[in-house]
């Protein structure tokens, strides 16, 4: 298969590390010190415990930051260091793949949930979803969630989901929302308004909502059922050489490697 050039904007992990110059040095001495110490890193209390992650965190959170602030911290660099380790797999999907199965759903029930590794993030179309983080606050364009799965298997029986919001070119930082779940049970929930918007001409425009966890967690089962039965719509797309240093097998400074999701036509579901 070719592999095509990298154009997609730039990942929250960018976002986050890539002007901070975070080099394959910083989160290799976590991987090391937790090595050395007989723990593992799939679980964020081990994870907080590392003298390697308290130094990251001090580098990051701003000054005088509150308790709240701190925790949201950790865990946005927790996911990002599971992403980091699991060797940066982004999965953007085209709108209209991520259209066929809001508009076609998928039978998921003889479909076992399972990730193509144990720890990624999946893109979604520019301003395709939104959703408020606060209850009242206008709501935010989705730009994608980090999956990263209970025990570090692709057996996708427990996954904590990190959906980022609000990534911005005039801003820094993004908005974070949590959830975990059970996605062998979660096969089972039913929605009949799910992704309906209520924002001005959100239906002309085929916009939707993600305003409930159910929605999320919805979403992502059917996005991980795609490519899992589609594996002909998945095309890698390398990052330029001038894209930067490298980091875990993944550019730092532009562009990192990712995995198109293209639409199929679907024989199943």
């Amino acid at each position: 298969m070719e592999r095509k050039p990298s154009v997609g904007r730039k990942s929250p992990y960018e976002v986050l590390f890539g002007a901070e110059g975070l080099t394959e040095s910083r989160f290799a001495a976590v991987r090391d010190e937790a090595a050395n110490a007989g723990v593992t890193t799939l679980r964020r209390d081990h994870f907080a415990n590392l003298n390697r992650v308290r130094e990251l965190l001090v580098d990051l959170v701003p000054d005088l930051a509150e308790p709240a602030t701190l925790d949201r911290y950790l865990l946005i660099l927790h996911h990002c260091y599971s992403f980091w380790e699991a060797g940066c797999r982004h999965f953007a999907f085209e709108q209209s793949a991520v259209r066929s199965v809001i508009t076609a759903p998928p039978d998921l029930f003889g479909w076992l949930p399972r990730t193509p590794h144990p720890s990624l993030y999946l893109e979604l179309p520019q301003n395709m979803f939104w959703a408020a983080v606060v209850e009242g606050e206008p709501p935010e364009p989705a730009d994608g969630m980090f999956v990263n799965l209970r025990g570090g298997s692709t057996a996708a029986e427990g996954a904590e989901v990190l959906l980022v919001l609000g990534v911005r070119p005039d801003r820094p930082g993004f908005s974070v929302a949590e959830l975990s779940a059970d996605l062998t049970v979660a096969r089972g929930i039913s929605e009949p308004d799910a992704f309906a918007s209520d924002l001005p001409g959100a239906e002309l425009a085929g916009l939707y909502s993600l305003q409930q966890p159910a929605e999320v967690v919805m979403l992502l089962l059917r996005l991980l059922w795609y490519v899992d039965t589609y594996p002909g719509s998945v095309e890698l797309e390398e990052s330029t050489p001038a894209a930067g240093h490298d980091v875990g097998g993944c550019a730092s400074a532009t562009a990192i490697d990712r995995y198109r999701v293209r639409v199929v036509k679907r024989s199943k579901g």
